[in-house]
């Protein structure tokens, strides 16, 4: 028996009387026996804030606004760099999110390259941070669908023709994609400790230069060695470290661990900071608080 109506627009399911686990009234439902679990797993995704680019994706729907609007929120605007932050997008998706986004840009530029400010007349460089996540070769890839690969592979291979260029930046060379590392002019080799890693950038460089990537282990933050076309021989650089630094940097270990103890660290608030997808702030812990 309905004991509440449920709420499509809140996502409030509707409250029954539990069967009984008897045979005896109330019975359950058979025919929902082989779609609960599909159900609620439809639930719990639309419930999870970072599906919102998916399943509520604003007034975007080819009426109101296009992907021409959408384009021109990405690379429209008078900034000149655009930062597509994936860190919250689920891993599942990441793949799928990655290929749409350059295929996007890829045929806007393909087929807008005579227009003003688009193509080859308005260059665009794409580059793809921590790479090897979701651009791995061979073995790497079989939990992903290929998506992401597929459509850099093309963007890499016919892409400057049409003025869209791309940059892979990963701390594992050796476990990227090798038709896209082909398809790249210049490597920045920062400091690389594996042999791997180390092997991969030294097939690059001719035998005679070898010994220059000696140094590759013992790089100091902020140096590398530079090859390929944007240099006449490979080079060993400095570059400069940018001021505030970015809060990706190390934790200072020592000093965490010499200073006092927390008590009670708030663990409630790192829990729901993960349930609602927002960062737990010290500053919004102390205001629940008051």
């Amino acid at each position: 028996m309905l004991i509440q109506e449920g709420d499509a627009g809140s996502l409030t399911s509707a409250t029954f009387d539990p069967y009984s686990p008897t045979n005896t009234a109330p019975f359950r439902n058979k025919a929902a026996i082989g779609i609960a679990s599909h159900m609620a797993k439809l639930l719990a995704r639309l419930k999870d804030k970072r599906f919102d680019f998916l399943c509520r994706p604003s007034d975007f729907d080819g009426e109101h606004r296009d992907l021409g609007d959408l384009v021109a929120a990405w690379i429209g605007h008078d900034n000149p760099l655009t930062v597509f932050d994936l860190a919250g997008v689920p891993s599942e998706v990441t793949d799928l999110v990655v290929a749409l986004i350059c295929r996007i840009l890829f045929e806007v530029s393909f087929w807008g390259r005579r227009l003003p400010g688009i193509g080859r007349r308005g260059p665009l460089l794409i580059v793809f941070e921590e790479a090897h996540l979701y651009l791995p070769k061979g073995d790497g890839a079989k939990f992903l669908q290929g998506y992401a690969r597929r459509a850099v592979q093309r963007l890499f291979k016919e892409g400057r023709k049409y003025g869209v260029g791309g940059m892979v930046v990963s701390q594992r060379p050796s476990e990227l994609d090798e038709t896209i590392l082909s398809q790249c002019g210049t490597f920045f080799a920062l400091r690389l400790s594996t042999p791997e890693d180390q092997n991969r950038v030294r097939a690059i460089v001719p035998d005679a230069l070898s010994g220059l990537l000696d140094v590759l282990p013992a790089l100091r933050t902020g140096e590398a060695v530079v090859m390929g076309e944007a240099v006449t021989i490979p080079s060993r650089i400095r570059i400069p470290l940018v001021d505030p630094r970015p809060r990706s940097n190390d934790p200072e270990v020592g000093k965490c661990w010499k200073g006092a103890r927390v008590e009670t660290p708030e663990f409630d608030a790192a829990v729901s900071g993960w349930r609602v997808q927002e960062e737990a702030s010290e500053k919004a812990v102390e205001g629940g608080k008051g």
